[in-house]
């Protein structure tokens, strides 16, 4: 499992990610964790796009997130006619569209069968339209019978403010939405309309606000993951949501910055040689 989310206010929005990737036998027993996956980067580089990951891990013995620096390659060169990303006049829905080729079309279907059941794949694919003054959100999603619809858009540029997130998610509903997903059907079994019921829990006042400055929404998305990871830790089973957390900012000026992200390797001993 695993913790994404999408997180946009007026001035732009934020990614987080957990690091956890868990390996699941053939019999469908749990194996081994590993707290070190790649579930978050820049699509682009020079561009105001990033997406994150969840659901499997890899394919054709790769990661995800090694296989989406061979992605970025090809959504950056000018001479690939048929991947390439023009800052000039791109569309983030064209964007999602290559991301659901590159990764379904010519990787998962050689690999599982469509049809079939089939592990569970996604994607956000996060910020801005060439023309846009308006962040948005894209989902690509492997169904449990190994199709991939189109792109849905999870968050469109007309809104103000939204949060959208995948994996284990449920600590993270009752923070910023302040009910838990069982809430609904629990009054409902007491009695209540579910109509009546879906109006209380749509009364909360929600705690993010259009105004909030990026770094409140960096700060909050950090809260939330690190409340997941938490929540996860002292629920029975596995540790399947973990630190450390990966994050990024996403603004129409700055563009794609990352904001935490971990390596596998010390930066004082890569420096370039002068």
């Amino acid at each position: 499992m695993t913790i994404v989310i999408a997180l946009k206010v007026g001035d732009g929005l934020v990614l987080g990610a957990d690091s956890a990737s868990t390996l699941i036998r053939n019999d469908g027993q749990y194996h081994n964790s590993y707290f070190n996956a790649e579930k978050l980067f820049n699509l682009v580089k020079g561009l105001p796009i990033g997406a994150v990951t969840y659901g499997l891990g890899g394919l054709a013995n790769r990661s995800v997130g090694s296989l989406a620096k061979d992605l970025r390659k090809r959504l950056s060169d000018s001479s690939e006619k048929k991947w390439y990303v023009d800052p000039a006049s791109y569309k983030l829905q064209e964007v999602a569209e290559r991301v659901r080729q590159f990764f379904y079309e010519e990787l998962y279907v050689k690999q599982f069968n469509p049809g079939s059941p089939s592990p569970a794949l996604g994607f956000m694919v996060a910020g801005y339209s060439a023309a846009s003054d308006s962040a948005e959100v894209w989902k690509v999603s492997v169904q449990a019978d190994g199709t991939c619809p189109a792109p849905v858009c999870a968050i469109p540029a007309t809104e103000l403010w939204d949060a959208t997130w995948e994996g284990q998610g449920e600590a993270i509903q009752r923070l910023l939405l302040g009910f838990s997903s069982p809430l609904v059907e629990r009054l409902t079994a007491a009695g209540m309309p579910r109509a009546d019921a879906f109006k209380l829990v749509q009364s909360l006042e929600p705690v993010v606000h259009p105004t909030m400055p990026i770094q409140d929404a960096i700060d909050l998305v950090h809260l939330l993951v690190d409340t997941t990871c938490g929540y996860v830790r002292f629920a029975p089973g596995p540790a399947t949501v973990a630190q450390p957390i990966d994050s990024a900012a996403i603004t129409r000026h700055e563009g794609f910055r990352w904001i935490r992200r971990k390596h596998y390797y010390s930066q004082e001993l890569n420096l370039p040689i002068r």
